[in-house]
C-alpha cells in the first residue's frame, strides 16, 4: 500500500520533465541577469531608506535559478534508463510545476 500522494513515472518521462525544468530555470536567470546588467549600467545605487539592495536582490534569485539549472541537468543525466521512478508530491513540486503553471496562466494549478 502507498501512503500518501505519489506517482510513478518512467524514467523517459522524467528525463523530460527535469529537462524541461532545467530550460525553465535557464530562461529565469537570463531574464534575471538582464535586470542585474541593467541596473548595474545605469548604476543603481542601495536604498538606505526602503533597506533593499535591488542589484543584490535580483542577484540571489539569478543565482537560485542557475543552480536549479545546474540541479535539473544533473538529474537527468543520471537517471536509470528503463526504470520507473516513484515520487511524492514534495519531488514533483522540485520539478517547478507549480511556479511554472502559476507563470503561464496567471494562478495557481494545473
Amino acid at each position: 500500500m502507498i501512503e500518501g500522494l505519489k506517482v510513478t513515472i518512467p524514467a523517459e518521462d522524467l528525463r523530460e520533465l527535469c529537462l524541461s525544468a532545467a530550460r525553465y530555470h535557464a530562461e529565469r536567470a537570463a531574464a534575471y541577469r538582464l535586470q542585474v546588467d541593467s541596473l548595474k549600467l545605469a548604476q543603481v545605487e542601495p536604498m538606505n531608506y526602503t533597506n533593499g539592495n535591488p542589484i543584490e536582490t535580483l542577484t540571489e534569485r539569478l543565482d537560485e535559478h542557475e543552480d536549479a539549472e545546474t540541479e535539473m541537468n544533473f538529474l537527468a543525466k543520471y537517471l536509470r534508463a528503463g526504470e520507473d521512478y516513484l515520487l511524492d508530491r514534495s519531488e514533483v513540486a522540485e520539478l517547478g510545476f507549480a511556479e511554472r503553471r502559476r507563470t503561464r496562466r496567471g494562478r495557481r494549478g494545473w
